[in-house]
């Protein structure tokens, strides 16, 4: 039977209590799409990642994907890359399938981004765990935000969900450390999924640990995000950020905003795609502005616009849009497609 965890999807942040996790300052991607730029670049810069989550390929399928670590002149080039769109990319998120501090040169990738400026804002998703004395300070003073993920409220929780043991308070240590580096620009954003916080005095702790050095803190509901993976451990409570019902989505808007570059230099056109079925480009050979205006591009989305997601992996087994976005272009299929074919129409087939 399965359980509802659905305890509480909007959690206070430190300024609002009602404010919900995702930016609603958005555009309205309906009226937009095709875009000239992505909104969104994902960047895995390694695969390896230092825990093993129940709800994660890492522990569920570690076989099946390729493991590596991105090379950072390959990396300056993406980053070359970049600087030729118009309008300059939104967000560069360091993501991906492994957790970024496990590159042990990350400190590096993100710095030379930021210095270029080859994005608005800069951002990272991290379990947090490799946070240390050298790269706290270049970290807070670099990134605009660093979103932690925490798996647990102390070692045994963490063995329980991650099967690693950690030392938790030297964690948690670390984490105030980062929050009062002097000068600090990054907002420290910390979330933790609800099955870790399945009563309401687990909540309450969860807030006496972390509310006093959060910028952010949240809690979202645990779903099943990796296509064709069952991870949501048998809860069944709802969206992942949002209360709201759940409803089915025929056009994914990820296409249409987002890529992600892949450790090894493969491009895909969103960030759940673990095991590596949809490649649109490969940036080793190609730019990411050709690849974006470009032909195997417009084929995904026209397929999605003809209303044919669920004929091929990994849409058809994806609930990403379902479950985890607010955007939706159903309603606007047809209108976007006849905007896509009139301004790609050499490469678009009827």
């Amino acid at each position: 039977m399965k359980k509802d965890l659905n305890l509480e999807v909007k959690i206070l942040d430190n300024k609002n209590i009602n404010q919900s996790q995702l930016n609603s300052n958005r555009i309205n991607l309906g009226t937009s799409a095709p875009l000239q730029s992505p909104l969104v670049i994902y960047m895995e810069t390694t695969t390896y990642c230092n825990l093993a989550c129940k709800f994660c390929p890492h522990f569920i399928s570690p076989d099946e994907f390729e493991k590596g670590t991105m090379d950072f002149l390959f990396f300056k080039k993406v980053c070359a890359d970049l600087l030729s769109f118009t309008p300059k990319v939104k967000l560069l998120r360091f993501c991906g399938l492994g957790d970024s501090l496990v590159n042990k040169k990350i400190t590096e990738f993100v710095e030379h981004a930021v210095e270029n400026k080859v994005a608005e804002r800069f951002e990272m998703i991290s379990n947090g765990l490799l946070l240390n004395d050298k790269n706290i300070p270049i970290l807070a003073k670099t990134l605009d935000r660093l979103i932690i993920s925490i798996e647990g409220l102390n070692n045994d929780q963490y063995w329980e969900f991650t099967n690693r043991k950690i030392k938790f308070d030297n964690f948690c240590k670390n984490l105030e450390k980062f929050s009062k580096v002097k000068n600090k620009k990054c907002k420290l954003h910390i979330k933790i999924h609800n099955s870790a916080v399945n009563s309401k005095a687990k909540i309450q702790k969860f807030h006496a640990l972390f509310s006093d050095i959060a910028d952010e803190i949240y809690i979202e509901n645990l779903i099943n995000l990796w296509p064709g993976v069952t991870s949501n451990l048998g809860l069944d409570s709802g969206h992942r950020f949002v209360s709201a019902p759940r409803r089915e989505v025929k056009v994914c808007p990820q296409i249409f905003k987002s890529m992600q570059v892949n450790h090894d230099g493969k491009i895909m056109p969103c960030c759940i795609d673990w095991k590596v079925e949809n490649v649109i480009g490969d940036a080793n050979t190609m730019s990411l502005s050709d690849i974006w205006n470009g032909e195997v591009v417009r084929r995904l989305q026209t397929k999605h616009l003809n209303g044919e997601r669920h004929t091929f992996q990994p849409c058809a087994t994806c609930s990403l849009n379902e479950d985890s976005d607010i955007d939706n272009l159903d309603s606007d299929a047809k209108d976007i497609l006849a905007r896509v074919r009139e301004k790609y129409q050499n490469l678009i087939e009827d």
